[in-house]
């Protein structure tokens, strides 16, 4: 049975012994793993690895990182590219689909909606 060490949220340590899944892959950590690191490593693929509150760290709502991304994280910040990035961001502006779309949501054209399906 595998056993978990960590720290309590008022600063004391705890001991369990049970099965509560992974540990945090942090080295020499032995605590209940409740996140993953978020980072994209290939195509729909993130790093994965296990990680425990202490060692999630937090990018964005709901985004964790372990400490070796967070450095390729902060790095990328710094530099600017979180702002080069987004200024390559197109916004949509209307056009065929959009009032297509527009109409079908009002019931008009030739298009309904069907349970959750749009049907032409």
């Amino acid at each position: 049975m595998p056993c978990y060490t960590g720290f309590m949220p008022d600063g004391n340590r705890f001991f369990i012994c049970s099965d509560l899944g992974p540990h945090c892959s942090s080295e020499k950590c032995s605590d209940v793993s409740g996140f993953l690191c978020d980072f994209p490593v290939a195509e729909g693929k993130t790093c994965g690895i296990p990680l425990c509150a202490s060692h999630a760290y937090e990018i964005a709502p709901n985004i964790h990182y372990c400490s070796a991304h967070l450095l390729i994280w902060n790095e990328f910040r710094d530099s600017g590219g979180v702002k080069r990035e987004l200024s390559n961001v197109v916004p949509f502006k209307g056009g065929k689909v959009n009032s297509t779309l527009t109409s079908a949501l009002r019931g008009e054209g030739r298009m309904k909606w069907t349970s959750h399906i749009l049907q032409c």
